[in-house]
């Protein structure tokens, strides 16, 4: 991961989780709230509101140092944004659109997932190999864990009883039992796991292992996978709706691969903007949105197509990994 006095160390380190809710959807699904994208722009210490009815940027809010990671709750109607430099979240009212508070942490706080009963925000420590779990009413109440090396993407199962880290420098997926605070199993992947997803039963686990420029398609219950070839530098995934395309951002071909999961294999390649990193779904209008580190902005897909729809603006060094998009089909 890119960090402005640690890009060294984090350059490499490269959430469909949350407060998704999980149901049944159709293009000709109705809704009257808009949704929006949380963009992290790393490179000035902010956040780019996108309104994804529009495909504009409503908003622009100060972080802390360094903004990274984002996760979103539409339970709580926050979207949490962490700041490795100045080790803090960011916590943003997504009625307002308003900075409203500051969780400060030890550590240096990378990725985030929000359990969909909204009462725990996970934090993934990314220097002290940890994982700190906060009580999101009560902040200053907190659980620890221990995990691998160099702790990145972070999901939760649709049920809340399974976090799942992708650890990049142990090269593995910590498999945690979220009411014990345990580790349950390990599962070895590809060189260097950093962005990590969950498909919307639950059913499909996603690893992106960076080096290898592969996928570990992983069946959440049986923990069988399956390797896929994407592009060059893969960073992070999202599952479409009906889990039939998992589509992944390729840093260094400026690329977006979509894959077949019944096949294996790639069915389109999207040309998006530079250095594209993290990647989100909104759902109800079937669309990805991608954030490009090169380019200072967001490429827009139609998930329908595989066609790019519009490019739009943000900030410097456009980071947003995690679950950036809050739209739980509007619900």
């Amino acid at each position: 991961m890119k960090l402005i006095s640690l890009s060294k160390k984090i350059r490499h380190i490269s959430w469909l989780v949350g407060s998704i809710f999980f149901c049944a959807c159709s293009p000709t699904t109705t809704y009257t709230d808009p949704g929006y994208a949380y963009i992290t722009n790393q490179g000035e210490n902010t956040v780019s509101i996108i309104n994804t009815d529009t495909n504009t940027v409503i908003a622009t809010v100060q972080a802390g140092k360094a903004p990274v990671g984002v996760a979103v709750s539409h339970k709580l109607q926050r979207a949490y944004i962490s700041n490795v430099e100045s080790q803090d979240i960011s916590v943003i009212n997504t009625v307002s659109n308003q900075l409203v508070d500051r969780i400060h942490v030890k550590g240096s706080p990378v990725g985030l997932t929000v359990s969909p009963d909204g009462k725990t925000l996970y934090v993934a420590d990314w220097f002290d190999n940890r994982i700190i779990a906060i009580e999101t009413e009560s902040p200053d109440k907190t659980r620890e864990l221990s995990v691998g090396v160099a702790p990145a993407g972070l999901v939760v199962s649709p049920d809340g009883l399974t976090l799942y880290i992708a650890n990049r420098d142990s090269n593995d997926i910590a498999v945690v039992d979220t009411q014990t605070m345990s580790i349950l199993r390990r599962i070895s992947v590809g060189k260097h796991p950093f962005g990590i997803a969950l498909s919307p039963s639950g059913l499909w686990l996603a690893s992106v292992n960076v080096q290898d420029d592969t996928i570990s398609l992983i069946n959440a219950r049986t923990h069988q996978q399956q390797i896929m070839k994407v592009g060059y530098h893969p960073y992070c995934a999202a599952f479409n709706l009906d889990e039939s395309k998992l589509y992944v951002t390729n840093t260094q071909d400026d690329t977006v691969t979509v894959l077949d999961i019944r096949s294996g294999k790639a069915e389109a390649t999207i040309k998006v903007g530079n250095t594209p990193e993290g990647i989100s779904m909104d759902y109800a209008l079937q669309r990805a949105y991608i954030a490009n580190w090169g380019s200072n902005d967001v490429s827009v897909v139609d998930t329908k197509t595989n066609q790019l729809l519009t490019t739009i603006k943000t900030g410097e060094k456009s980071r947003a990994f995690g679950q950036f998009t809050l739209n739980p089909l509007r619900n």
